[in-house]
């Protein structure tokens, strides 16, 4: 029998979560709730990982590359991208288009339009923060917005922040961002003389460190899902695979699953969700 002290220590247990506490600590939240000990997700978290190929909508599961077109057409067949899943409302977001309209995106393909930035320059990399805040950069990684798409907030769907950016000198095509980890947004960059680079783009310093080199990887990674263990899963456009980096442990990504291929993908995930 577990007893409520044993479980008390593994609630106050440091803040990541590896092999059986991992597929644990749902269970926990469950049992707790609604003690503020755990960093549980919401009750609605999506259980799914999502992968957009222009207006395609696919479930995916990481842990085994299975994966389940929802639908071939959202929002009215302009290709979507920069894709992000906010965990206060459980719907993903997108930028649509060259007139980067924000898109709000239900799980079943259903979506809105809710704001318009009215840029010329595409969209294509973008996350939401556990506070709500949705953090997207140019496709010529120049330009930053942070849009409030805080439910019920004053400022829904304006620009709340922006600014300039310098080149990482590599090809970034998403980000991720883990609460666990701080103001950063995570990325798994293409290096042009082959292979790929583990970066981390700052919130306050809005510029990018390259924390790690893996010169004999491929680098072609479009869409990326973040866990809030720090396990960050990278999705390969031309071959498919699911590799999975922890950045805590920057020494030896590895293969998790073989998904679909596609010359342009772009993920999401409910961070919050620890089941892989």
């Amino acid at each position: 029998m577990v007893s409520f002290s044993n479980l008390f220590l593994l609630a106050t247990a440091p803040a990541v979560f590896d092999g059986p506490l991992l597929g644990l600590l749902p269970d926990l939240c469950d049992l707790l709730d609604p003690l503020p000990i755990l960093d549980c997700p919401p009750r609605h978290c999506d259980k799914h990982d999502w992968l957009f190929q222009g207006t395609k909508l696919i479930r995916v599961d990481i842990g085994t590359g299975e994966f389940e077109t929802v639908t071939t057409n959202v929002g009215g067949g302009t290709a979507i991208n920069a894709i992000g899943y906010n965990r206060l409302d459980n719907f993903l977001y997108g930028c649509q288009g060259t007139s980067n309209q924000i898109i709000q995106i239900g799980l079943d393909g259903s979506s809105s339009v809710v704001a318009n930035i009215g840029l010329t320059v595409p969209i294509n990399i973008g996350d939401i923060d556990d506070e709500g805040f949705y953090w997207v950069l140019t496709s010529n990684g120049a330009t930053w917005f942070r849009v409030d798409l805080r439910p019920g907030s004053s400022t829904y769907g304006d620009v709340v922040e922006t600014g300039t950016s310098p080149s990482p000198g590599r090809g970034v095509a998403d980000w991720v961002h883990f609460p666990i980890a701080g103001d950063y947004l995570w990325s798994v960059g293409s290096n042009g003389a082959g292979g790929a680079s583990l970066l981390r783009w700052g919130f306050d310093t809005h510029s990018w460190e390259i924390l790690a080199e893996y010169p004999d990887m491929e680098g072609d990674f479009g869409g990326l899902y973040g866990i809030n263990n720090g396990t960050l899963f990278a999705s390969s456009n031309g071959s498919g695979r699911i590799w999975a980096f922890s950045i805590f442990d920057i020494t030896a990504p590895y293969v998790a699953s073989q998904g679909p291929a596609f010359p342009s993908n772009d993920g999401a995930r409910c961070v919050s969700n620890l089941r892989v």
